[in-house]
């Protein structure tokens, strides 16, 4: 007996707790600590929905969480512990390293790519142990699932089940996202999955050894940090590594990011110039990436905007260049924080700065004053947008909306710069090039800014300007500008798909879906299949009715969640209210449900006519709107379709027969439903609304085989 056995309702409210609360924790984890899980961020997503799935529709009475807290435990050691084999002439971590030999694959940018002359091998270690990962992750939610089905076959009132269910991931929601806002460590997060499974495990001797050995994996990952004698921080958004360096008689600090190097705070005042080692060329630093771009300008800039403004190089290269007003836009309080402490130049103290934090769109629309210069720092994301699907932070900020938006701030004269590392993927930098044409109407000037570390990574430059004509003026009057961009300069040949809000796919060389997803999308139907082989009766099929629902609603929520970062920002906040907006809906649905006894057939008929509402609208038509209004509507005709599904599905869920068969079966098509989100690489994110009405289509022709 475990410690709430006479209470059902209490353990269906905890159950569903911890069951969302670690989903969430591990997609953001595993997403940090196995880089190229940030690239299909969705995957361990679908590695819960398929273990919570196959849990429903185990035909044991009981659920045993002591595999939960063994597999979960597995896991947090085998990733965190300092294991090593070699392979390749080099030691690597058998988890935390072999996956990333799936950058092998040619056709996805991933930076800091795994470069090896056996394509096929590197390929088969990759996809190992990437399944190794995900089947341990289904395998710890199998019994939450069994334990949640179980609870809602048992329950006198199905739709206060339900509501007991989705209110209790609603918390586990906003738990976990308070828990990153305070910058809380993951084995904080943990813990409290932890103690939510010790009173859900009954007090026998097993599942006291399988909680114990999961308290020793939590406990050294608490550990792990100290280890490693490095400041770390988790911030809202990702794990941040402060690693103190030298450069010349200048005391520096250099930032990794999700274990990746990501930037130094550089000193490039007239002092730290100064305090380089002898063979440095201190005059370089006038050409350096954050210098050059004022330049451009005759005069010192009234205003400069800057996105991406990081730890504060660029803000500081502001200042030095004598601008009376900067706006930094930094999206990560962690990176900002870190610049505001330890940037040797002090940039974010200065008062002719103003810090926004929040990401670039957003930023777009609420900043009204014009500005002389307009930068885009490197702005190459470590992270994804959320945890609901494949966008990454950055996805939205290459696009011709976007750029658009940026040259509506500029003056009559602005000036706008975006710098970015082309090296390993030249269709990148002809594709900033082609939407800077698109967008200003003449080609940009673009050339390489060689990396040397002491005055700033490197990468190509792209100079845009609303008068041209005057760029190609100030570059006649500075002869040796001109001289260094005539040496450097690039130029693009091959013709390129540009981004659009609709396909922001900055990373894919042209519409497909990536070989990458297809091998990851391969190993998950091919557990589905196994798992429903051991797991299913042989006479018992899956429930298609849920099935087609649970497929149609993941792309409905992808489709809220990617409209409103567009809208709102592609910030925590956004994305966890969306959610929360979602299990709202879907907590009022249960309740006209329970007050009254809607036709299905009416339903369905609202249900397509509000997925034509909303994709019909386009987002500039919101975007017009004054931003209290812009929320209302967008809250209003986005989350409409999610109103009338949700009615649906509880109405349905009413009526079956077997609750447990169907709430699994719709859990597995979520996961499913996942699996076609990456049909958007192909089509764009629009026609992924069409998909899910067509689901819904087959979910009504199937609605009688309850």
């Amino acid at each position: 007996m475990s410690r709430l056995d006479e209470n059902p309702s209490r353990r269906l409210f905890l159950v569903s707790f911890v069951s969302l609360f670690l989903e969430l924790a591990l997609i953001r984890w595993v997403s940090t600590e196995i880089r190229i899980f940030a690239y299909v961020n969705n995957l361990v997503l679908l590695a819960c929905f398929l273990g919570l799935g196959l849990g429903c529709t185990l035909p044991q009475p009981r659920a045993s969480l002591t595999a939960t807290a063994l597999s979960l435990g597995a896991l947090i050691g085998l990733i965190s512990l300092p294991l090593a084999i070699p392979l390749h002439g080099a030691l690597r971590h058998p988890l935390r390293d072999t996956p990333i030999m799936l950058s092998a694959f040619t056709d996805m940018h991933i930076w800091h790519r795994y470069w090896s002359t056996n394509l096929w091998l590197d390929i088969a270690i990759g996809l190992g142990s990437t399944a190794l990962v995900f089947g341990l992750i289904a395998l710890a939610f199998i019994p939450l699932g069994r334990m949640t089905a179980g609870l809602l076959e048992g329950s006198a009132n199905r739709i206060t089940a339900y509501s007991v269910n989705v209110a209790a991931g609603l918390l586990g929601i906003w738990t976990l996202n308070a828990l990153s806002c305070w910058w809380l460590p993951p084995w904080v997060w943990f813990a409290v999955a932890a103690v939510g499974l010790w009173l859900l495990i009954p007090p026998s001797t097993m599942p006291r050894v399988s909680l114990g050995l999961l308290g020793l994996a939590i406990g050294y990952l608490a550990l792990s940090p100290r280890l490693a004698k490095r400041p770390i921080i988790w911030s809202s958004y990702q794990k941040l590594e402060i690693i103190p360096a030298r450069a010349g008689m200048n005391r520096v600090y250099l930032v990794a990011v999700n274990n990746t190097f990501y930037m130094g705070l550089l000193d490039l005042s007239r002092k730290g110039l100064q305090g380089l080692p002898i063979f440095v060329d201190p005059a370089g630093a006038s050409f350096s990436q954050y210098d050059v771009p004022y330049r451009f300008l005759d005069r010192a800039p009234q205003a400069a905007l800057i996105v991406g403004a990081g730890g504060g190089n660029d803000v500081a290269g502001a200042l030095r260049h004598g601008a009376r007003r900067v706006t930094a836009v930094e999206i990560d309080p962690g990176i900002y924080d870190i610049g505001r402490r330890l940037h040797p130049e002090a940039p974010y103290a200065d008062s002719r700065v103003t810090v926004r934090l929040t990401d670039a769109r957003a930023a777009f629309r609420r900043i009204t004053a014009p500005y002389d210069l307009v930068i885009f720092g490197l702005l190459d994301a470590h992270a994804p947008s959320s945890s609901y699907n494949n966008t990454r932070l950055d996805h939205y900020v290459y696009t011709e909306e976007s750029f658009r938006e940026a040259r509506g701030l500029l003056t009559d004269e602005g000036v706008m710069t975006v710098i970015f590392d082309d090296a390993q993927r030249p269709f990148i930098g002809a594709r900033i090039a082609g939407l800077l044409h698109r967008v200003f109407g003449e080609e940009p000037i673009a050339f390489r800014v060689l990396g040397n570390g002491w005055f700033g990574p490197g990468g190509v430059v792209f100079v845009a300007s609303r008068d041209m004509p005057r760029l190609r003026e100030v570059l006649q009057r500075d002869q040796p500008l001109a001289q260094f961009i005539e040496r450097r300069q690039v130029r693009w040949k091959q013709p390129v798909t540009l981004t659009t809000d609709n396909w922001p796919y900055l990373y894919l060389d042209r519409p497909r879906i990536p070989a990458l997803h297809l091998c990851l999308s391969g190993i998950l139907l091919g557990l589905l299949a196994v798992g429903r082989r051991w797991v299913l009766p042989v006479r018992q099929p899956i429930n298609w009715h849920f099935f087609f629902l649970g497929a149609a609603f993941l792309l409905l929520e992808f489709q809220n969640i990617s409209k409103t970062a567009l809208l709102f920002g592609s910030t925590w906040a956004v994305s966890a209210l969306t959610i929360s907006a979602i299990l709202l809906l879907i907590l009022l649905a249960n309740w006209i449900a329970s007050r009254v006894r809607p036709n299905p057939r009416w339903m369905y008929v609202g249900l397509w006519l509000a997925i034509l509402v909303a994709g019909a609208i386009p987002l500039r038509a919101y975007n017009a709107l004054p931003e209290v209004w812009r929320m209302l509507a967008a809250v209003g005709v986005l989350n409409l379709p999610v109103g009338f599904a949700g009615v649906i599905f509880i109405t349905s869920f009413q009526r079956t027969r077997e609750p447990a068969l169907a709430f699994g079966s719709n859990l597995l098509g979520a996961a499913v439903g996942g699996l076609l989100e990456s049909l958007s690489f192909l089509t764009g994110i629009r026609a992924l609304l069409w998909l899910a009405a067509a689901l819904y289509l087959l979910a009504f022709a199937s609605r009688d085989r309850l």
